[in-house]
């Protein structure tokens, strides 16, 4: 169901996909593209791209839920990866979009990811951008993020900013004068409750990419693997899964931050463009 709603004076665009309100944008007609932000990111990750693609494709943002202006469910068990994954699903279903090129940064990554796996059949291709999906060491895992949702929670965006300054991957795209004032402004304009909920049922809780190895060796998707060459945090993950999908590839682009589609446009679109290309005339794309 499409609908709109009132925003600071503004009708904004939304529909109700796994029963909450989504905001999403879209540009141009074609064979449709569905993208999906990572943890404190918005739609607006994805102007560029959007724009690239517009003549193209039907190319299609939208925020996740506890992100931007989508809705925020004040309940914890509202948010998990299983659930986004429905939203993703649930945003294609209410926009009548039977099958799509499904991609997304970091935690939307794991978003698009595991929709091939659940519904390949959705999926025309796929794009999983500085996939982390989780960490050999678990526990460590679980209390790192774990402690960075009570700081967002207890001392708001500016303390959990500060934190998340001291990862080099990250540290660099709040410094860099391309993507710094955009994931600077997009991380303290979280909202607090939004991110926590987010940490603490997503990024916590979601399954290791390590753990489904058997899945990927069965995913029938072409998947292109993109990664900035200094995010050294996702290289582990990005190259299992490299290593693990039949028809996967991996483009490496000469960046230093995690947000790579931002640092390194031109090059990133360079690469999508390839491999969508290929994808329209039924070529392998590895």
């Amino acid at each position: 169901m499409i609908s709109k709603y009132q925003v600071t004076g503004c009708i904004m665009p939304d529909i109700l996909a796994n029963g909450i309100r989504i905001y999403y944008e879209e540009r141009g007609t074609g064979p449709a593209m569905v993208w999906a932000h990572g943890l404190e990111g918005t739609w607006r990750g994805w102007e560029a791209t959007m724009a690239y693609f517009q003549n193209r494709y039907r190319v299609i943002a939208y925020d996740a839920r506890g992100h931007g202006r989508s809705e925020i469910p004040d309940r914890p068990e509202a948010y998990s990866q299983e659930i986004m994954v429905q939203d993703m699903r649930g945003v294609m279903d209410a926009l009548g979009v039977v099958q799509a090129i499904v991609g997304g940064h970091s935690m939307g990554a794991n978003v698009a990811l595991n929709l091939a796996l659940r519904y390949p059949e959705r999926c025309l291709g796929l794009i999983p951008v500085g996939i982390g999906s989780g960490s050999s060491d678990q526990p460590w895992w679980r209390d790192w993020w774990g402690a960075l949702a009570d700081l967002a929670e207890q001392q708001g965006m500016a303390a959990y900013f500060e934190e998340m300054k001291k990862l080099p991957a990250w540290g660099s795209a709040f410094a860099d004068p391309k993507t710094g004032k955009q994931v600077t402004g997009e991380t303290l304009n979280s909202s607090p409750k939004g991110i926590a909920y987010t940490i603490r049922g997503v990024q916590r809780e979601r399954l290791p990419i390590f753990q489904l190895a058997s899945k990927l060796e069965k995913l029938p998707v072409e998947t292109l693997v993109v990664l900035s060459e200094e995010d050294t945090p996702v290289v582990e993950c990005s190259q299992f899964i490299v290593q693990r999908v039949p028809r996967a590839s991996l483009e490496i682009i000469p960046a230093k931050s995690h947000w790579t589609h931002l640092e390194a446009p031109e090059k990133f679109l360079a690469a999508v463009d390839r491999f969508v290309s290929r994808l329209a005339v039924g070529k392998p794309a590895n």
